[in-house]
């Protein structure tokens, strides 16, 4: 069915276009046309804009949904001791949780995170995770728009907790062959964890079959001191040089953290186009450092926006990472003008969809219709100052604040409600999990204590 969303009060078509009273109309998957007055079909559904802000849909350009069941489980912790006491812990209690009750689980945290996202304008994204074809189930039956970035590693891991490599390559190669749809809401990506969880060889194969499918490629890359220390000496390499050596920068892969770059590390980056995945919440919590994104972005390295997972962030909250990405640039670098609020706006729609290999980002005729509607009557949205629309969206506005998610042209939630699922019935359900065992509290509780 067709959507008019009509006499939107603001349409945010990019960080660069914004138009006032005007309508937008969407038929089957793509947004088709938008004016005044638009002709319709008569069947359309027509969403009264007039009070709201209609926007691209949000995209999270690195996360892990399997995360979703270890928020609030730790605090205090680095990077690498939160992976052995916190994460892989974890993961273990929830292996075992999916051996005793079938595949239920990554069905659940699949659907309580696409419901997060949809109930704050997120319509997609990027989920460094393994392959259960459950996930794909979920979001096609919610209607999210998906990316599995499958993560491959093959050392450091516990075994038990990994397939093995030649298990792996012919996972991710059967899983492309059977939900990689460009044209539908899934999509898959090789996804080396990070470079020292790999051998080079089995990085350099990851990099052909993206390459050899077209597809995009994600990894973590110099998220701590330590990690860029360990690869220099084991090495004589930086971590982005190191990917450099082994032929993966290219315009489709994207490194997610970079928090610790020399200056040739980002001319490396910058001549490649390859792109930056900012994480500044999970960065602050895990006491990872700040990443130089003045320096990046003076460079052209796109940018993108993401929450990273729930157990080093605790939200899929796009918002407050907008949030975050511009008061931690400023304070970094003691400049109020060093990230404005339309950067990062940019950040989470336009490079998000780059990232994610997208067509969307932006109110296009032609543009898959990802769009969110912002009801703007809230106290803390009042009055709206419409100067410059990007500092009220980016300091003021809350997930609470949207009123309609539509994705791939179809209202996935309208009027606050959550359509194509029983949301009161997935929380519930949520609620019955031993939770604290699944997610391994105990387990941390354990370790830190002793």
């Amino acid at each position: 069915m067709a959507i008019l969303l009509k006499e939107c009060s603001y349409l945010v078509q990019s960080p660069t276009q914004v138009e006032r009273n005007i309508d937008v109309l969407i038929e089957g998957s793509c947004i088709t046309s938008i004016g005044r007055n638009l002709p319709h079909p008569q069947d359309c559904e027509i969403i009264d804009a007039r009070n709201h802000v209609v926007i691209p849909g949000l995209i999270n350009a690195h996360t892990h949904l399997y995360q979703n069941m270890m928020k609030g489980i730790s605090e205090g912790i680095e990077l690498v001791p939160w992976c052995n006491q916190v994460l892989f812990p974890s993961i273990d209690a929830m292996r075992k949780a999916i051996g005793r009750n079938g595949r239920v689980l990554p069905n659940l945290w699949t659907t309580l995170s696409a419901i997060e996202m949809i109930r704050g304008g997120v319509t997609s994204c990027i989920n460094m995770d393994t392959i259960f074809p459950e996930i794909i189930d979920a979001w096609e039956k919610i209607g999210f728009r998906g990316v599995l970035a499958y993560t491959l590693a093959n050392k450091w891991v516990p075994a038990e907790l990994r397939a093995s490599e030649s298990a792996m390559k012919q996972q991710i190669e059967d899983f492309i062959a059977r939900y990689h749809h460009p044209e539908g809401l899934t999509t898959v990506f090789p996804s080396p964890s990070t470079l020292f969880l790999c051998t080079d060889d089995f990085l350099q194969w990851a990099s052909r079959l993206a390459k050899e499918h077209n597809l995009g490629m994600q990894t973590h890359i110099a998220e701590t001191k330590g990690e860029v220390e360990e690869m220099l000496a084991e090495t004589g390499r930086t971590p982005v040089e190191q990917l450099d050596y082994l032929g993966m920068l290219y315009d489709g892969f994207s490194a997610v953290h970079c928090v610790h770059l020399t200056p040739h590390d980002i001319d490396l980056l910058a001549a490649s186009g390859a792109q930056m995945v900012h994480c500044p919440k999970s960065n602050m919590k895990l006491a990872d450092g700040i990443a130089p994104l003045v320096e990046i972005r003076k460079k052209g390295i796109p940018v993108a926006l993401a929450t990273d997972g729930s157990a080093s962030n605790d939200l899929q909250d796009m918002w407050e990472e907008m949030r975050a990405a511009v008061l931690l640039t400023r304070v970094a670098n003691n400049n109020a003008a060093a990230l404005l609020p339309r950067d990062a706006f940019d950040m989470a729609t336009v490079q998000a969809a780059r990232a994610a290999h997208l067509d969307a980002g932006q109110i296009q005729p032609g543009k898959l219709a990802d769009i969110a509607v912002i009801d703007i009557h809230a106290p803390h949205l009042q009055p709206f100052h419409d100067q410059d629309i990007f500092n009220m969206l980016v300091f003021c506005t809350k997930s609470s604040d949207i009123r309609h998610t539509i994705i791939n042209g179809e209202l996935v939630m309208k009027d606050r409600r959550i359509t194509k699922v029983d949301e009161n019935a997935i929380l519930q359900e949520a609620a019955a999990l031993d939770v604290e065992h699944m997610a391994g509290r105990q387990v941390f509780l354990n370790s830190v204590s002793s």
